[in-house]
């Protein structure tokens, strides 16, 4: 009998050599978050509906995983890094 060592999928070791950009898209695509999505659409109804609610989703993840301390943080790095804007499901110019 084989007894195979099961490895996480966020092991902290694997985790820590990648780059912020690598760490949100690995956080992006594997949270669990169809619920959650959904529950915004549906709070969101009627609402102005000038950003995605996945794209605002993202953006908050991602203010974690950049460590933001505030929402002018995360702001100034999606104006200056149009990766992240990308990786977020934000357009081009959306954030000035």
């Amino acid at each position: 009998m084989f007894i195979l060592a099961q490895t996480s999928l966020f092991d902290n070791e694997e985790i820590e050599i990648l780059g912020d950009l690598e760490r949100l898209k690995l956080a992006i695509e594997n949270m669990p978050d169809e619920e959650i999505v959904r529950r915004l659409r549906k709070i969101r109804k009627n609402g102005r509906n000038d950003w995605p609610v996945e794209a605002m989703w993202n953006t908050f993840i991602a203010s974690y995983v950049f460590n933001h301390r505030s929402v002018n943080d995360l702001l100034r790095e999606l104006s200056r890094n149009s990766q992240l804007r990308q990786i977020c499901g934000l357009k081009p110019r959306s954030v000035v």
